[in-house]
This record gives C-alpha cells, sequence and structure tokens, in this order.
C-alpha cells in the first residue's frame, strides 16, 4: 500500500465520523500556525515559501476532512488567517520585548564591541552607543548607522561618533542621544579605513518605545502580513478550483445533452416509417426490406406514405402530393 493509501486508511474513521470536519479544522489550524511561527522565528531561509504552503495547507486539509462548501471554507479561512496573524504578532512582541542586545564586530576586527545601552528605553531617555576602533588615530571617521523599523527607509539617520577614551583594545567612540524618535531600531557601524569603508553586521536594538504600543504594532503587523501574503493565496486558490468544477459540471452537462439528442435521433429514426412501393404495407425507417413481401429496398430511395411515389431518402417533402415527411 502506497503512504497516501496509508494515510487514508489511518483517518479513514475519523473522516466518516460526525467531528470530521471539525478534526479538520483543528488540524488546520495547528499545523499553519506552528509552521508560520517555525519559518518566521528559525527558519526565515524559506521564509518566500510560507505564504504558499500555508494557503495550500489551509485550504487541503479541511477538505480532506469534508469541509468542501466554499463559502463555509471561505469563513474558516477568515477566522485561521486571523488567528495566524495574532499568534505571530505575539511571538513577534515576545521576541522583541525579551532580547537582549549582542555586541557586533567587522570581519576584519577594526571595529569590535559595538553595542547600545540600554537596550529597552521610552522616548526622551539617554540612550548610549559604543564601539571600539582597534586601529587607526583618535580622528577616524566612525559613524552610527541606525535604522528605525517603524519608519520610512530614508529617514533611516547616519550618526558621526565622537572618541572617548583609550583602552587596551583601541580608542572607544560614542555616541549619545536623548532625542530618538520612537520606535524599534537595527543598527551597525562603520568606518573610513584609508579609501576603504568598513562596516560591522546589522543587529537588533534598541526598543524606544513603550511595550503597549510594541504589542499593538506586532498583532497589526502579523495580521496584515497573514491577510495580504497568505489569505489571498488562500482565496485564490478557492476560486479556481471553483472554476475548475464549474467548468468540469458544464462539460458533463454537455455531454449529457450531446447523448440524449443523439438518443433521440436513434429513436426517431427507429419510429419513421413509409409504404413499400410493391405492396403498400408500411415499413418502418431502418427496415432494408418488406416484411409483408419481401422486396428490398434500395438505401437511397422510399415511397411516399401518402401516395406511394418514389422519394429518396433525402427527401424533406414529397414531390408528387407535397407531403412533408
Amino acid at each position: 500500500m502506497s503512504f497516501i493509501g496509508d494515510i487514508n486508511e489511518m483517518t479513514k474513521g475519523v473522516r466518516q465520523s460526525k467531528m470530521s470536519i471539525w478534526v479538520g479544522m483543528a488540524l488546520a489550524l495547528l499545523v499553519t500556525v506552528s509552521l508560520t511561527l517555525t519559518v518566521q522565528l528559525w527558519l526565515a531561509q524559506v521564509v518566500c515559501l510560507l505564504p504558499i504552503l500555508v494557503a495550500l495547507l489551509a485550504y487541503y486539509i479541511p477538505t480532506y476532512f469534508g469541509l468542501k462548501e466554499r463559502k463555509r471554507l471561505a469563513v474558516f479561512g477568515l477566522v485561521l488567517f486571523l488567528v495566524i496573524g495574532l499568534s505571530l504578532g505575539g511571538a513577534l512582541y515576545s521576541t522583541v520585548a525579551n532580547y537582549e542586545v549582542q555586541d557586533v564586530s567587522s570581519k576584519n576586527s577594526l571595529l569590535v564591541g559595538g553595542t547600545v545601552s540600554p537596550s529597552h528605553t521610552e522616548p526622551g531617555d539617554q540612550l548610549q552607543f559604543s564601539v571600539v576602533l582597534t586601529a587607526g588615530d583618535t580622528n577616524a571617521n566612525v559613524s552610527l548607522l541606525l535604522f528605525n523599523n517603524w519608519g520610512e527607509p530614508e529617514d533611516n539617520p547616519n550618526y558621526t561618533m565622537d572618541y572617548s577614551h583609550s583602552t587596551s583594545l583601541g580608542a572607544v567612540y560614542l555616541y549619545n542621544v536623548t532625542s530618538l524618535e520612537e520606535g524599534v531600531y537595527y543598527f551597525q557601524y562603520g568606518v573610513v579605513n584609508g579609501t576603504a569603508w568598513t562596516t560591522t553586521p546589522q543587529t537588533f536594538g534598541p526598543v524606544n518605545a513603550e511595550l503597549s504600543k510594541v504589542l499593538t504594532n506586532s498583532l497589526m503587523s502579523g495580521t496584515v502580513y497573514s491577510f495580504y501574503s497568505m489569505a489571498v493565496l488562500f482565496y485564490i486558490l478557492i476560486l479556481l478550483t471553483w472554476w475548475m468544477d464549474r467548468s468540469k459540471k458544464k462539460i458533463f452537462e454537455m455531454e449529457q445533452k450531446r447523448a440524449q439528442t443523439k438518443d433521440k435521433k436513434v429513436k426517431d429514426a427507429k419510429e419513421e416509417k413509409f409504404v413499400c412501393s410493391d405492396c403498400g404495407t408500411e415499413v418502418p425507417g431502418e427496415a432494408n426490406k418488406c416484411p409483408s413481401c419481401g422486396a428490398k429496398f434500395d438505401d437511397d430511395e422510399l415511397s411516399c406514405p401518402q401516395c406511394s411515389a418514389k422519394l429518396l431518402k433525402s427527401d424533406t417533402k414529397c414531390w408528387n402530393c407535397g407531403k412533408k415527411l
């Protein structure tokens, strides 16, 4: 038995029960939410495939368990993608609320120990960004690149950092700010080394907003993402399968109509009669010889049932008496 056959056999009892549709919806909810959270939080490399996978699972799992009425499936989709969006938003909020700043360094170790303190603030609080330049003088052009995830890309500022003091590692550069716009940020550091531009990797932080606003924004962004990327594909799939089923139904109806027309023509041909030109007996239309006198008929000739004039089978009326055939 094939793998699909094994699954069908294992789920046969469930699919035949009264609770099959509810089981299918619950399973679809569990699978799609789990998949979304897993990919978004830990498997970012396959995130581009996520909307397609979720849309397919959201459609085929319930229909496999008996939810084939598309109106009910569409309503289920609204609930499902709302739950997915809220779950994703909640997970993102938890990640932001509990994150700890990770120090960053450039690949060539020219810039090391890049960090920000504190990691969580509210607008108006002071933030201090720092990084260590391991080589070069105290007049080096060290920059802080700050990206607000809540703002527009063109509004992301680039700040020049000031030399503070030297340590055994090198020169410490700082940037203090109290007027940072509200938002959730990413930061990195850069320095002009001769003619080359050296940067650290980009890292998360700081969070410069009330956590209640972070929660609201996370829930909204998760829900919007769920609907515009996943739900759209889900409803396109519903429309496509509806159109395919409708086309199959129309083709079936056309074939049935052709078959009925063909049967009617055969029946009418059997009911047609003509008169034997030798003995005057009425003969069925499909007969090749007279059942009374045995006279054989030419395939293309017959007699008028009213006046017995010789006619061709292709004639629509008698040339002698005008009777319509």
